[in-house]
């Protein structure tokens, strides 16, 4: 019996001496995205968005699990030094970030995420924000932040960050025009906002034209969503610059299944 004892200690102090010397080799930070964010009650009006949306209790779940565990969250500077090899980065890191520019992440995610001292990105669509003329949220899901709340945002939430989800490329089939259009619209986001260098394909769409447009207009990171079950996974140092892959939470779920999501998922 003593003899198996020291066989299984044995056989267990191996696999982690191996975990560790993998992890310490191949580190890989979990980029989490969300889109929408609401009460539950509000949430319950908009059941076509419900796959998009996470309520304001189990995103504060989230937040308060990654607290209490020690994760420490990155700006973009932070992830794009440890991409390029010049930042070494605790195992408990990650990047969290919304896509779409929505005004509930103003009303609800930004608030509690100054509360937690933790840092976002948000990748808004350039053409929605300037489209958008409402500052006060009504419930309403399908609204997004003005250009005056996004002037306001470096001053009032200084642990968000800005950067693009193209100026108006978000629909399917958008990434199919010339890479003179595709160039044209980039520019005009940052004629629109303030330049930028890093970029979220709408809908998680690229091709080589897209890739190609951004790098010769200055870009240096492009994070992708999907399209694939396989491509929702951490992102690694040798990942392509303009192809980072994603965790998708953006819908919620549990704690237990958020956790092993960070753990597990590589």
């Amino acid at each position: 019996m003593k003899k198996i004892f020291k066989i299984i200690t044995l056989l267990i102090l191996i696999l982690l001496i191996i975990t560790i010397t993998y992890l310490y080799k191949n580190p890989k930070i979990a980029v989490l995205c969300y889109h929408n964010i609401a009460t539950e009650a509000e949430k319950q009006n908009y059941p076509d968005e419900a796959d998009w949306i996470i309520t304001t209790q189990n995103f504060k779940e989230q937040l308060d699990y990654l607290k209490k565990n020690n994760y420490k969250t990155l700006t973009m500077d932070e992830f794009y030094k440890w991409k390029t090899g010049l930042l070494d980065l605790p195992y408990k890191s990650v990047l969290i970030t919304f896509d779409d520019g929505f005004l509930s992440n103003y009303e609800y995610a930004f608030k509690l995420l100054k509360e937690y001292n933790m840092n976002a990105t948000v990748f808004v669509v350039g053409s929605f924000i300037e489209n958008s003329t409402n500052n006060i949220w009504e419930g309403n899901v399908k609204t997004y932040m003005t250009k005056d709340i996004l002037s306001n945002i470096e001053k009032e939430y200084p642990n968000i960050e800005i950067y693009s989800h193209s100026y108006n490329l978000h629909y399917q089939g958008a990434i199919n025009q010339d890479k003179n259009v595709l160039a044209q619209d980039i520019n005009k986001f940052n004629n629109f906002y303030k330049e930028t260098n890093v970029y979220c394909y709408p809908f998680g769409q690229y091709n080589d034209n897209m890739k190609n447009a951004l790098k010769e207009c200055g870009y240096k990171l492009a994070f992708k969503y999907g399209p694939n079950k396989n491509d929702y996974k951490k992102a690694s140092r040798n990942d392509d610059a303009f192809e980072i892959p994603r965790l998708n939470v953006s819908h919620g779920m549990n704690i237990f299944k958020f956790a092993l999501r960070l753990l597990m998922y590589n």
